[in-house]
């Protein structure tokens, strides 16, 4: 999946361990689509995507992603999750 988009917030880098012991860097970054009604997206870059972002606020980008959902601890509700896998300037 894919969309294009402006970039609106570029989160900080966060580090944290899984629950197998892997170390994981990640970003979020809000993008906003250029349609009539704009929709703003939190997209997910992770380890090597999220320290080599060198995009910056206003610049339009096109991103791929896989759109995952997740349950909450309950098990009761669920949550999308985008996370990139390419994010590159128009």
């Amino acid at each position: 999946m894919d969309f294009t988009g402006q970039i609106k917030h570029i989160g900080q880098v966060e580090q944290f361990d899984t629950k197998d012991g892997r170390h994981v860097l990640s970003r979020d970054v809000v993008l906003e689509t250029d349609e009539q009604f704009p929709r703003s997206a939190s997209v997910t870059l992770r380890n090597d995507l999220a320290q080599s972002f060198n995009l910056n606020i206003g610049q339009r980008v096109r991103v791929d992603f896989d759109l995952y959902a997740r349950p909450n601890k309950e098990g009761n509700r669920y949550f999308n999750q985008l996370t990139a896998w390419r994010i590159s300037p128009c």
